[in-house]
């Protein structure tokens, strides 16, 4: 994650947490799990206010949220009552550890040319058979908005970017509204990939 990002959430995270904790993903939630084997370990990659990590504990799965900003994991934390490390993307320092790994409009802070870097991370940290979850923007620009840099994609280009980081095979990608009011204009692609 860009610095200038970073430090947009620090200084936003109360915020940010009062607009997006109670977003209902539900649906992307269950599209998730049925790749998960039940139990299975799961890292919410890019925690944010914890929700994610919060409904997948409530599942019965063993979570290990992660976000680079330090007042987003101490929300995390005590919302989801489940382990949080602080981390950077380019830290992730696991190998063979998670049946899913859940990066919900996180990754898209990446730079594209540093994208299949972090998937090859990302799978690393997958167990053969495991899933991951990842959401961007629609489009194709490397643009800032409102102190944030993103990485937007297209179809096309996720998968170009994942098969070069290699080590993973398509479940499924498909394009959803965003759901925060004010932004139903706005559209995402979503991901699923299996580690092979």
């Amino acid at each position: 994650m860009r610095d200038r990002t970073l430090d947009w959430y620090q200084k936003n995270a109360e915020a940010y947490i009062g607009r997006t904790e109670n977003t209902d993903l539900s649906g992307l939630y269950r599209a998730f799990l049925k790749h998960v084997p039940p139990g299975g370990r799961i890292m919410d990659l890019g925690c944010g206010a914890g929700s994610a990590a919060k409904y997948f504990a409530s599942m019965g799965h063993p979570v290990l949220a992660a976000d680079a900003c330090p007042r987003m994991c101490a929300h995390a934390r005590e919302r989801a009552g489940c382990p949080v490390r602080v981390m950077r993307f380019d830290e992730m320092d696991y190998e063979d550890a998670f049946d899913g790994i859940w990066a919900c409009a996180s990754l898209l802070h990446v730079r594209k040319a540093d994208l299949p870097d972090i998937f090859r991370l990302i799978r690393r940290a997958l167990k053969t058979g495991g899933v991951l979850y990842a959401s961007f923007k629609y489009g194709d620009a490397e643009r800032e908005s409102e102190g944030r840099a993103y990485t937007d994609l297209t179809e096309d280009a996720l998968l170009r970017l994942m098969n070069e980081a290699g080590g993973f095979h398509r479940i499924a990608l498909w394009r959803t509204a965003d759901v925060l009011p004010g932004r139903e204009n706005e559209t995402w692609v979503n991901a699923l990939f299996r580690a092979v």
